[in-house]
């Protein structure tokens, strides 16, 4: 049954007012055209759980132009969009018009700051086959909003008049809201796009939510069928398990409450949507839980940690599952490197590192290997070889020479390769502790040409 309140005070007050003043002015443009302008999506969810009175910061806004043709070629969002555009030249403007989409992106405005509005024509969508990328129609408000994840992300308010600042509640979302519960929409809601699965555990913990019990049947039932298995054997482009898959998984895997994320989705199995064998056993959790302190403790240059962490949750799997995995969601080609070269490498390892051997030798022993390999040999190795290997990446990888090529070139070296080779030389004397300062360097160089 469908709900209406009238918020728009709220809005007004809790909305930054040059926020606020742009979507009069969106308001504005879509009346003239005979339009009906509706703001969607996670804004308005947020707004109806604030309990503070302070204004929500800088929000992107989702809105939805129901136009007065719904068919198939109505372009009333991306028409609004341009419109907008003209107003705004500054901002950057895309179109997706195969999906009846617009967006326009403001960067450091000085009036919007950061700012990205997404405007889509109302509209329905259909599936050519499971976790495919939509077909769409133009439709109504309710039909769009029928489309959505969760009955929470389908509340909408209007924009526009009459009874522009009202709520629309077509699905019972306010309860839900105030029963801080996720219920999805319809029945083959994840079948079509098994996204929405991860999407929903992140806003159940982000938001202290729990999963509604048929929503979660739901889930498991997906899981359990089998589709998405026979769907990427069956077809050579299936978005929702690759690329939608692999931006949802990055999303997640950025945020500060990550694990508990992935502990959610598998209790409903919902990991075996990356690999069917993939589960979060204790091994597994436990290497999850030391990843973030090793990554910190490093410090080591250009590390993405949303990636670390995505390859230690695959370490579990074979090395064919692994490829499996990587080629599915598309990683980069280090994280297929690392992966395959995981178990062979911790093998050279624990031969190489289980007799003594001075600091300098280990430091030339692991220099050759990528440190991101590194860092998962060290998650998932004994403590032995894990805490040398520690040692290596939080202290000895960042000790220099106390010389430099300047030093050999006033020792009568001429540029060249041989640099590198004689400062290896004098690193490892240094972690050896035979060098102890530049002084002790520039004789130790001197006796390695003879002069000693």
């Amino acid at each position: 049954m469908e709900n209406r309140e009238h918020i728009q005070p709220n809005l007004e007050e809790r909305l930054r007012p040059e926020l606020w003043a742009l979507l009069q002015i969106m308001a504005r443009l879509t009346q003239e055209r005979g339009w009906q302008l509706y703001l969607v999506g996670g804004v308005v969810r947020d707004l109806l759980l604030a309990t503070n009175r302070g204004r929500l910061s800088s929000p992107d806004l989702d809105l939805v132009v129901d136009g007065a043709d719904r068919g198939n070629d109505d372009k009333s969002g991306v028409e609004l969009a341009t419109a907008l555009h003209e107003l705004y030249p500054t901002a950057q403007l895309k179109i997706h018009g195969k999906f009846q989409t617009a967006a326009l992106e403001w960067d450091k405005d000085p009036i919007l700051g950061s700012l990205s509005i997404d405007i889509a024509t109302a509209r329905t969508e259909s599936y050519a086959y499971p976790a495919a990328n939509p077909d769409v129609i133009s439709s109504s408000i309710q039909a769009d909003l029928y489309r959505r994840d969760f009955t929470v992300n389908a509340l909408t308010i209007r924009l526009t008049q009459p009874q522009a600042g009202e709520l629309f509640d077509f699905f019972g979302g306010l309860v839900d809201l105030r029963s801080k519960q996720l219920r999805v929409l319809h029945p083959d809601s994840f079948i079509d796009d098994p996204t929405r699965i991860y999407r929903g555990m992140r806003f159940a913990v982000r938001l202290g939510f729990t999963i509604e019990s048929q929503t979660q049947l739901y889930i498991r039932s997906a899981v359990a069928s089998g589709i998405y298995e026979r769907t990427l054997a069956t077809y050579p482009k299936v978005p929702a398990l690759q690329t939608r898959l692999k931006a949802e998984l990055k999303y997640i895997l950025q945020t500060d409450y990550w694990l508990p994320i992935l502990e959610r989705l598998d209790e409903l199995d919902a990991l075996k949507c990356l690999h069917p064998n993939l589960k979060l056993d204790s091994q597994l959790r436990q290497r999850l839980q030391s990843i973030d302190n090793l990554i910190q403790s490093t410090n080591l240059p250009r590390l993405s940690p949303w990636l670390i962490r995505l390859e230690i949750l695959l370490t579990n799997l074979t090395l064919v599952d692994r490829i499996t995995t990587i080629e599915q969601l598309q990683l980069p080609p280090e994280s297929l490197t690392r992966l395959s070269e995981l178990d062979r490498s911790h093998q050279t390892l624990i031969t190489a590192l289980s007799v003594e051997i001075s600091t300098g030798q280990i430091v030339r022993l692991l220099q050759p290997y990528d440190p991101i390999l590194l860092l998962s040999i060290a998650i998932i190795a004994e403590s032995k070889i894990s805490s040398i290997v520690q040692q290596y990446l939080t202290t000895w990888i960042h000790i220099k020479p106390p010389i430099d090529g300047r030093d050999l070139k006033s020792l009568g070296y001429k540029p060249g390769k041989q640099y590198q080779q004689i400062l290896a030389n004098v690193l490892i004397a240094t972690l050896d502790g035979i060098i102890t300062d530049r002084d002790s360097a520039i004789e130790f160089v001197k006796e390695l040409r003879g002069e000693g």
